[in-house]
């Protein structure tokens, strides 16, 4: 009688089959969801209540099996049944519990609609890999039906055909990778390497935790980071972009997400597919389209700017001051015009990956410095006082020299512009844990609090009178925010509207190991033959005249074919290259000049309205310019590549900046190429780079020292026989002299640079070793 009381407090129904197949007791909810009432249907078997489809899993039940749940429809309802029994189907009874679950089953009937007629695939994985479901999104994306993928274990990019990831080496258990011997920790001997899945292995603290506490951790573990990609591991946070070709060609964004209970256990993963094929390919003619538009602009612009340039200065005889005003307003205009080219070229290049960073050390305040130096003018006729401060102790930062001006140069303009008469603008730089921080402090007109935000998207400005007066693209902030983002750092912005505003940056720190690129300066007194190639004779004479003036011999050829021929009959010290030729593509050029035994060693500047100096450079180009051409530039980059193969080559090794300086004014002034390097370490990668014909070397210095740099050129038979000069202030210490033995001799300092230069001449001249 209890029982029964307890069975009818329960939402299922109950029903227990006799020997003889028929319902001996009939309790619970069963009544109210069969309709039938307990004194009926005692006696019925399963099939006169209408549940034949039962019989089955009761005589498996006899058997000591277990049946899985089965679903019935009956009167408008969805009933699950469980059923067990207490002996066989001949001497025992079938006990049978039966719940209502048609709401939940139409809950998950409105799920999978939603997730069917979502336009993102979807795939579900279970813990240990295998596909639990698979939306019609999905099943399309793959080009197989659900019910075939579900239950396979497959990596999402096998299943999505895509090309495999490139790896070396296999993935290894945790405790191999770490040097483990917790034997206690479950994932010490298991036979999943997915480690970061398992429950109960050490977490922060060391202590065995759940995934929902370590996935952090986990994420960037080193043990997850060796075999992560060599497991094809999809259960962590992450987007990644995969290109399929079968069924048909799709790019897809694929965006995988953990699924963990309420206790932190890991459960499995869904990753959502979306189809941004028609994002890609809009993103791809956009892009195509401004490189068209910006070479169709950069084309005549190169010509306006560059003959007006030449105006201006007078090549073209005296003008008169009506004249110069005039001119120097189309100069100016033109100017402007070439900076917007610039800025969508920037964003174009950097949207699509094209961008071609140089990591070096630098030295920051040197370039903030620089900066600094370049404004004063702008913001004196401004009525802006500019000062800068850096931190004495701040060390060498990571980055492209040229980017990275960049980005303080358009904060330096920015806060000038935007400063009142007689505010002030502040350059500080410091150290801020494994950041060099550099940040603009101006007292100007403050930005309000939901412009911020916005500040670094993408063609916004600021809507006000003084913006509206100055102009702009409203890209400057945005191409910065790039460079420095794809340089590990980030920028940011503190303002207030009235009071004034501070942009600032972050770059990483320089690796002990990271060696900067020494820079290779040519003679001041210009000289040497030059092959000037180009489709068009007007853009090909500009740039012929600009040589010209400035001591240079200068050819031209308008075709690939003219060029060649006269890269091989008149052996230039420099060709300057366009790469947009009617009859060959000047990359094809390039490489055909490269190929070619008697034009192989002759240096080639790529001078080009097409942006990739990423593949000029792979191809053996040995520069890169865009047009328009500032002339500056341009001869300052020829006078270097000509001085490579046309004058003697002197390498400078000396920490103290003002030397360096000293002496490569005076020996670029007699003629000679100069190479500078700061350290021991940065001449050794100079002497890699440009091999001179003689070095001049500090002995004291940081980072290696000269005593090592001299063991390190004679050691070797590819340089031992460059003669070095050494150059110190100190005592020669004699636990070295077996060293100094091997130079070709030893200047005191201080040094007289016109003495010191004549010394070198006699040297190069005699031919020393």
């Amino acid at each position: 009688m209890h029982l029964q009381e307890l069975l009818s407090l329960s939402g299922d129904g109950f029903i227990v089959l006799g020997r003889d197949g028929r319902v001996r007791i009939f309790a619970g909810a069963a009544e109210m969801l069969l309709e039938v009432a307990p004194s009926d249907a005692r006696g019925l078997t399963l099939r006169e209540l209408g549940m034949g489809e039962l019989e089955p899993a009761a005589r498996r039940a006899t058997l000591h099996e277990c049946p899985t749940p089965v679903a019935l429809e009956l009167r408008g309802r969805v009933l699950v049944c469980r059923v067990a029994s207490t002996g066989t189907w001949e001497d025992g009874d079938v006990l049978i519990a039966i719940r209502d679950e048609t709401e939940l089953v139409a809950q998950q009937e409105r799920s999978e609609a939603i997730l069917a007629g979502a336009s993102d695939g979807m795939v579900v994985f279970a813990p240990d890999g295998t596909i639990s479901y698979v939306n019609p999104a999905a099943s399309e994306f793959i080009g197989a039906p659900a019910d075939s993928l579900v239950g396979m274990r497959s990596s999402l990019r096998e299943l999505l055909r895509a090309e495999p990831i490139e790896q070396d080496a296999e993935a290894r258990p945790c405790h191999e990778i770490c040097e483990c011997e917790r034997l206690e920790c479950p994932a010490y001997a298991a036979a999943d390497l997915r480690c970061w899945l398992t429950c109960g292995t050490p977490g922060p603290q060391g202590e065995p935790t759940s995934y929902r506490d370590k996935r952090v951790t986990c994420a960037e573990c080193d043990v997850y980071a060796a075999n992560s990609p060599l497991l094809g591991e999809i259960g962590t946070d992450g987007m990644q972009e995969i290109t399929t070709s079968e069924p048909e060609h799709r790019v897809l964004e694929v965006r995988t997400s953990p699924v963990i209970d309420r206790v932190g256990r890991y459960i499995g993963c869904m990753s959502m597919l979306r189809d941004v094929t028609a994002a890609r390919e809009i993103a791809i003619m956009k892009n195509e389209f401004v490189s068209m538009v910006s070479h169709e602009l950069r084309t005549p612009l190169t010509s306006i700017k560059g003959y007006v340039d030449l105006i201006v200065e007078g090549s073209a005889g005296e003008i008169n001051e009506t004249q110069r005003e005039f001119l120097e307003i189309v100069q100016e205009n033109s100017d402007r015009l070439v900076s917007l080219i610039n800025d969508l070229l920037d964003i174009s290049r950097i949207e699509s990956g094209r961008v071609h960073l140089k990591v070096e050390p630098l030295d920051v305040e040197d370039i903030v410095r620089g900066v600094a130096e370049t404004f004063k003018t702008f913001a004196d006729r401004s009525g802006v006082q500019v000062s800068s401060r850096v931190d004495p102790d701040l060390p060498k930062a990571a980055g492209d020299r040229d980017r990275v001006g960049q980005v303080l140069m358009n904060f330096v303009s920015n806060a000038i512009k935007y400063s009142p008469g007689g505010g002030s603008v502040r350059i500080e730089a410091r150290r801020d844990g494994e950041f060099a921080v550099v940040e603009v402090v101006d007292t100007g007109i403050g930005i309000a609090a939901e412009d911020q935000e916005k500040l670094f998207s993408k063609f916004f400005r600021v809507d006000s009178s003084l913006t509206r007066e100055i102009g702009g693209t409203g890209l400057g902030l945005s191409i910065c925010k790039s460079v420095v983002e794809l340089l590990g750092g980030e920028v940011g912005v503190r303002s207030e509207e009235g009071v004034g505003s501070t942009f600032y940056f972050t770059i990483p720190l320089a690796r002990e190991d990271l060696v900067r690129t020494p820079e290779f300066r040519g003679p001041i007194e210009a000289g040497g033959r030059v092959l000037v190639v180009d489709s068009n004779p007007e853009v090909a004479r500009l740039v012929a005249t600009m040589l010209i003036q400035r001591g240079y011999s200068v050819n031209t050829a308008n075709s690939a074919r003219e060029a060649f021929e006269l890269a091989v009959d008149t052996l230039p010290d420099v060709i300057a290259l366009d790469v947009l030729l009617e009859d060959m593509d000047g990359f094809d050029l390039l490489q055909r000049l490269k190929g070619e035994e008697r034009t192989r060693s002759i240096p080639v500047l790529v001078l080009s309205i097409v942006c990739d100096e990423g593949k000029s450079l792979h191809l053996g180009a040995a520069d890169y310019l865009e047009k328009p051409v500032d002339q500056d530039r341009l001869v300052s980059v020829v006078s270097s590549l000509v001085g490579q193969v046309a004058s003697p080559v002197v390498l400078i090794v000396d920490d103290d900046r003002q030397i360096v300086n000293a002496l490569s004014h005076v020996l670029r002034r007699k003629g000679h190429s100069i190479v500078s390097a700061y350290d021991g370490r940065e001449a050794m990668a100079a002497i890699m780079q440009h091999r001179p014909d003689l070095v001049l070397l500090d002995l004291h210095m940081p980072v290696m020292d000269g005593y090592e740099v001299i063991r390190e050129i004679k050691g070797s038979s590819e340089t031992r026989d460059i003669p070095v000069v050494v150059m110190t202030a100190h005592r020669i210490d004699h636990d070295h002299m077996d060293l100094l033995a091997l130079t070709a001799g030893q200047l005191s300092k201080p040094l007289d640079p016109e003495h010191l230069a004549e010394r070198v001449e006699q040297m190069l001249a005699g031919g020393v070793r």
